[in-house]
């Protein structure tokens, strides 16, 4: 997956800062780390696979609504980064629990603390983006809005509204979590 989102972003995405931001992520550990603590990925490279998984789950969207004429830059961008914020955010600590046979062992598992906590995840994707290369108003709001009323915010209804790609990178995003 690795050599796959490389592929992807070096084929698409040709913006200014693009390289600047490439070589941030793989100063992270956005290429190692997983997805989630439990939920989705949730192992060593997970974030990354999650990610390529956006991406093809977005492209098979966009095929549905060819009207919507979104450039093959954008797409990479807003799927291939809508996570960027999980980088470096993700800690190994070790609990405790009964295995098979009744005895008590240590195992690793991932917790999430973040660095540089900035609100919610999108919006922290959008911030990290941008210090390195522009996104047009829609990239941003797609990025900012991909976890859809997840937190009980309604309003971004409006956001799906006004920007249909940010509709189609959420249902991608969810898409890509279910396991079938």
């Amino acid at each position: 997956m690795i050599e796959r989102f490389h592929a992807i972003y070096d084929g698409c995405i040709q913006r200014e800062g693009s390289r600047e931001l490439k070589q941030w992520l793989l100063a992270t550990d956005f290429f190692k780390a997983p997805a989630s603590t439990k939920f989705h990925e949730a192992y060593e490279g997970g974030l990354v696979e999650h990610s390529v998984h956006v991406y093809d789950e977005l492209i098979r969207l966009l095929k549905a609504y060819p009207g919507l004429n979104v450039s093959p830059e954008t797409a990479a961008i807003v799927s291939l980064l809508h996570d960027v914020c999980k980088a470096d955010s993700y800690k190994v600590e070790y609990r405790n629990r009964k295995n098979d046979f009744g005895v008590w062992e240590k195992y690793p598992a991932y917790t999430f603390k973040e660095d540089f906590c900035f609100g919610g995840h999108g919006s922290k994707s959008v911030f990290l983006i941008q210090q390195f290369m522009p996104l047009s108003r829609e990239e941003a709001v797609a990025i900012n809005c991909h976890m859809g009323a997840v937190n009980g915010d309604w309003s971004i209804a409006d956001a799906f509204r006004a920007y249909p790609l940010s509709f189609l990178v959420h249902t991608a995003d969810m898409a890509a979590t279910i396991e079938f």
